[in-house]
Parts: C-alpha cells; sequence; structure tokens
C-alpha cells in the first residue's frame, strides 16, 4: 500500500508520524530523523518498523484515555491551528500537510514559553521540510486563522486547550494561550509564507 500511494499522500501521512514522536517518544523522533532517506524511498523493512512505533503511540495514548478526558488531548499537537489552516484554505492541503503548518505554531509557542529551545525549534520546522511537508502558508491572515481556530471543538470552557511541547518528546496541555500569544504564533505561519521559508 506504501509504495502505491503519491508523493504527497505519503508526506502528508508524515505529518502524523512526526507528531507521535514529538508528543510522546523523543528518541522515535530522532529515529526519524536518522532513518530519513530509507523512509523516502519508502524501505518497506523501514516503513514497517515506522508504522509499528507510530500505531503503538497512538495505541497507547488512546487505551491510556478513551473518553479524551485528558492524556488524548496529545494527539491534537498541531491541530489547533491546523485545522483552521485546513478550513480557510478550503481543503486544498492535504490534512498532514496542515497539521504540519499546525505544529510549527504549537513549536513556536513551546519556544517563546521556554518549553524548548530556537535550536530545537528550528529542528522541528527543518525535520517537516525535509519529509517534504509545508511549515506555513500564503493568501489567509493571522487574524482569520486565530478567529477560526477559536470555533474548534478543542476550546475547552472558552479557552483555547493547546499541546505544546515541554520539551520535545512529551507534550503538555497549555490553557494559558492568550489571544495575544496565538495572533503572534499564527502571525509566524503567515510571515514565513510570505518570506518562503
Amino acid at each position: 500500500t506504501l509504495l502505491t500511494l503519491p508523493k504527497e499522500q505519503f508526506s502528508s501521512g508524515m505529518g502524523e508520524v512526526i507528531k507521535h514522536g514529538l508528543i510522546k517518544d523523543a528518541s522515535y523522533y530522532q529515529w526519524l530523523k536518522d532513518n530519513r532517506e530509507s523512509i523516502l524511498k519508502r524501505d518497506l523493512s523501514i516503513c514497517e518498523d515506522m508504522v509499528y512505533r507510530s500505531n503503538e503511540i497512538k495505541k497507547q495514548v488512546v487505551e491510556n484515555d478513551p473518553t479524551e478526558q485528558g492524556e488524548r488531548a496529545l494527539l491534537n499537537f498541531g491541530h489547533t491551528l491546523g485545522h483552521a489552516v485546513e478550513k480557510l484554505m478550503n481543503f486544498t492541503m492535504l490534512h498532514g500537510e496542515c497539521v504540519a503548518v499546525g505544529m510549527h505554531g504549537a513549536a513556536w509557542l513551546s519556544k517563546e514559553k521556554n518549553m524548548i529551545s530556537e535550536e530545537i525549534y528550528r529542528d522541528i520546522l527543518d525535520t517537516l521540510t525535509s519529509f517534504g511537508l509545508p511549515v506555513s502558508v500564503e493568501g489567509i491572515t493571522p487574524a482569520r486563522i486565530v478567529e477560526v481556530s477559536k470555533s474548534d471543538k478543542k476550546m475547552d470552557k472558552g479557552k483555547v486547550k493547546f499541546i505544546l511541547l515541554n520539551p520535545e518528546g512529551q507534550a503538555v496541555i497549555d490553557r494559558s494561550i492568550t489571544d495575544a500569544q496565538l495572533l503572534a504564533a499564527a502571525d509566524a505561519l503567515v510571515r514565513n509564507g510570505e518570506q518562503k521559508l
């Protein structure tokens, strides 16, 4: 099945795979980077290990929190801003591409809150782009991204329930993100799009 996927669909799937490493397993995230060439060549033995480990992480999180009262929310890393981008782009971008853009926003906020270093933040962007994923968007405004993200189902009593990295490989739920911080994160995504970074 993996060998039949168009390049864009394979890259889109990698958005979710990279997410699993970032939220739960720093060594797996490192393994993905170390094996990037084999993964992109779709070496089936390496890809089998990758699919197995990603499913293991997701299974563990879901089984620990079947009714989504706590830990399961970690799977939404990158989705708050990502879903907003997906809607505003009228679903012309693949889901994993939107999640990658959203992960950029979440990583940026994690850096701004001193949860990860500038170096790790840059590494996350480099990793996403090295797997063929976008980290920015064009043609939409930061204000609209914030507006749409605040109408997302992940709102919790009027507050955005944001998933951040503290540090990489260990995601946390943060309910303290202000509108100004959210706007600044959205601005980083759009501004980077304009700069073609």
